[in-house]
């Protein structure tokens, strides 16, 4: 074998310069490598910024969405379930919706179709001035600008029970007796709490109850506290004069449209209802419009705004309703089965409605006769309702500036008309203020009144 070569033995002068294996990039090496970099890195950030911007606008184009989805079905719940549990009368469930009611002996107006804030059409309203982030000229003291406020009955637990007669109409200190033996398995007194228990008292009065005769007359009660009487007999098996209590029953504080009705016997007191009121009202903590409710009649001498509305759903702009008549009622209103439309809203003037005076059709929401009007109600009477058409309008929160700049159309940034409703399109001018930096979406419900339809 050949021994290895050994490059000591060979000469300094053979091996030729000394190279040095250790250099490093040169200065236009090291700029063409930064320049690349940077390619990179702008490429990179260009796509991650516009990737971060389409996700946000899908978010944006996806919340109002989920917002007036959620809420059409939250009131599509108590809306199907509007009832006041008095079906003796044609239709039933006159009160299912209300409109109207008597409040110490004054008509007073529950709902309200677009409200303008213009005290003349809307008693103890007004428009509000900017207060915290609510601007100015976006709400009224009942709610914001153009919404409507609903008031119903929904049961919740609901029941009937024969008052004794003869009932005691027209007293204001009526002592009644009521067929309830729920706890006289137990005691007297067990019977006496339980009875408390199915009538909503809450230490201070009942919860709002409503009396039905035998032909469909309806009145409203309160049991105040001193209004349960000790003593019931759970012994009476015969006359069953279980639970005594004393209420007014001419209604002087609350009654119904038209005023109190006189009663015939067999009377029923109707206990388990829920007075439940919805409106829409921009917050002047947070500048957000939301989707409020009220476990009582919408009162316009305390909710304006007051502090009895609890918040449901932020970012609701717009709630509206249109009345769905009967087929026979519509005969009498012009044949339109749809009133508070786009092309029609109820006034005084309609068709159906008799130029009748407030509270009538002037108000733009249905009249409401009571079971004292003493006449046949007019076509456009609420009782005549067997469904409504609600939409939810609701928007995004605040567009940031590169989700605007994706967007392709102003018409996105604009409130949609609904309902009679209506909102004057500038598609002239997309700089127009009537264009702001938020998406909006409408969403719609049908929905038949159950318990007013035959065997519903």
């Amino acid at each position: 074998m050949w021994r290895s070569s050994r490059s000591d033995l060979v000469p300094r002068r053979l091996r030729g310069p000394a190279r040095d294996v250790t250099r490093g990039f040169t200065l236009l090496e090291a700029m063409v490598s930064l320049l690349l970099l940077v390619i990179v890195l702008i490429v990179a950030m260009t796509m991650l910024f516009q990737m971060r911007a389409f996700a946000e606008r899908q978010q944006s184009f996806m919340l109002p969405r989920q917002t007036a989805r959620r809420a059409a079905e939250y009131l599509s719940y108590y809306f199907a379930g509007a009832s006041d549990l008095n079906f003796i009368t044609s239709p039933p469930n006159p009160n299912a919706l209300i409109m109207y009611y008597n409040l110490n002996g004054v008509p007073t107006r529950a709902s309200y179709n677009n409200l303008t804030g213009i005290a003349a059409d809307e008693p103890g309203n007004a428009v509000l001035a900017a207060s915290g982030l609510r601007p100015a000229n976006t709400s009224t003291r009942f709610g914001d600008i153009g919404t409507d406020i609903i008031t119903m009955v929904t049961p919740f637990d609901p029941s009937r029970y024969q008052i004794f007669a003869p009932f005691p109409s027209g007293n204001a200190a009526a002592d009644v007796w009521v067929n309830f033996r729920v706890g006289c398995a137990t005691s007297d007194a067990v019977n006496q709490t339980k009875f408390q228990e199915a009538t909503g008292f809450d230490g201070t009065q009942s919860a709002l109850l409503m009396l039905v005769d035998k032909r469909g007359s309806w009145t409203y009660v309160r049991i105040p506290s001193a209004g349960y009487v000790p003593g019931g007999l759970c012994t009476d098996v015969t006359s069953y004069k279980n639970i005594h209590v004393q209420v007014d029953t001419t209604s002087a504080t609350l009654a119904p449209p038209n005023g109190v009705p006189v009663l015939l016997d067999p009377v029923y007191l109707v206990t388990g209802l829920q007075v439940i009121s919805f409106r829409v009202l921009t917050d002047d903590v947070d500048g957000l419009p939301k989707l409020q409710q009220k476990l009582g009649l919408f009162d316009p001498t305390a909710d304006n705004p007051g502090t009895s509305f609890t918040n449901v759903m932020e970012n609701v702009e717009d709630l509206q309703v249109a009345y769905m008549y009967s087929q026979e009622a519509a005969k009498g209103a012009t044949g339109n089965l749809v009133w508070n439309t786009a092309s029609q809203t109820i006034n005084s003037t309609a068709a159906g409605c008799g130029g009748l005076p407030a509270p009538g059709c002037d108000t733009h929401v249905p009249f409401q006769a009571g079971p004292n009007f003493g006449a046949l109600p007019p076509a456009l009477d609420i009782s005549n309702v067997i469904g409504v058409r609600f939409s939810i309008t609701a928007r995004s929160p605040l567009l940031s500036l590169a989700v605007r700049q994706m967007t392709t159309t102003a018409n996105q940034h604009f409130r949609p008309a609904s309902e009679d409703h209506a909102v004057t399109m500038d598609t002239a001018n997309p700089t127009s203020p009537l264009y702001d930096q938020f998406d909006h979406y409408r969403a719609t419900a049908t929905l038949m009144l159950r318990n007013r339809i035959p065997r519903g």
